[in-house]
């Protein structure tokens, strides 16, 4: 919940505890083609689809095992989205959590100077990146409507018992400049304290922390590797999820089957999917849990 204060400078400030991850955002060209694609791929359950004229973009919300996609195509060019997939490309936008009061929650970031971007009050805001380490959060105080994960006896076993054997979302991986400051300014933030620190071979010094029931990683990059590159391409910012699933190896030829590159994972024994045949992303697989994980 929001309300909890943090003591910073003798001044009491608002904290921020989210509930939950409704949704993480990508931003995207071909609408319809993207939809029919992860519905191929990763039997994607879609159970929004809609047009927003303020914005000038379609956007559709799928399920992919218990973790909910957002995908936002803009129209035109000149639109806000228009100019960031001008500008970077097909990519991962944001994430949303859930908040249970959402004045409280704009006052925990204005009071640290976070600027609030798209702002709809009652329904949803938005922070600027350059003010959150490179996290571009969305923050909603209702659950998203006709959400199957909210109906009584849902279960994600059907991806379990698919082709890519999904069990659960293992993370969510943001690359940022400096991972000491981004996880201070996320406990100052949240009062999360890290639940891990690892560093990862080519790839950099993660910090894990747990926030509303998912897994958020902050990852330094090494001096060369996927991060290095990824934040000399697109700047800090989300730049992975990755799934837990019950066998690399099979996941791995289901996606081979469909035509996919299959590149090695951040971690050892996980895999990715190339971004350049994902619509701009990094969709990562891996059988281990995370350090200390919660779940288990």
């Amino acid at each position: 919940m929001v309300g909890a204060h943090n003591i910073a400078g003798g001044i009491r400030m608002t904290q921020l505890q989210p509930e939950k991850v409704l949704h993480i955002n990508q931003v995207l060209g071909p609408f319809e083609e993207a939809n029919r694609f992860y519905e191929d791929v990763f039997g994607a359950v879609e159970y929004m689809n809609s047009y927003d004229p303020g914005e000038r973009r379609d956007a559709s919300l799928f399920l992919v095992g218990d973790t909910c996609i957002e995908l936002f195509s803009p129209r035109d060019d000149d639109s806000l989205l228009g100019r960031n997939l001008r500008r970077h490309g097909p990519s991962f936008h944001s994430f949303e959590w859930k908040v249970p009061d959402l004045d409280e929650a704009r006052d925990a970031f204005v009071e640290r100077g976070v600027r609030i971007t798209t702002d709809r009050p009652g329904s949803f805001f938005m922070t600027h990146p350059k003010d959150c380490h490179g996290l571009l959060l969305e923050l909603c105080p209702h659950e998203m409507g006709n959400d199957p994960r909210n109906e009584e006896g849902w279960d994600p076993a059907p991806w379990r018992n698919g082709p890519l054997g999904i069990d659960r979302l293992n993370a969510m991986g943001a690359a940022v400049v400096d991972a000491s400051a981004a996880a201070a300014w996320l406990h100052d933030l949240t009062g999360a304290e890290p639940l891990y620190e690892e560093e990862r071979p080519g790839v950099g010094r993660a910090v894990g922390f747990w926030i509303g029931g998912t897994a958020l990683e902050l990852v330094e990059p090494a001096a060369e590797g996927p991060v290095a590159e990824h934040l000399s391409r697109l700047g800090a910012r989300l730049r992975s999820i990755c799934f837990r699933v019950a066998d690399v190896d099979a996941a791995g030829e289901h996606l081979a089957s469909k035509g996919l590159r299959v590149v090695p994972g951040d971690v050892e024994g996980s895999i990715g999917i190339h971004p350049d045949d994902n619509y701009g992303v990094l969709w990562q697989f891996t059988e281990a849990a995370l350090p200390d994980d919660p779940r288990g």
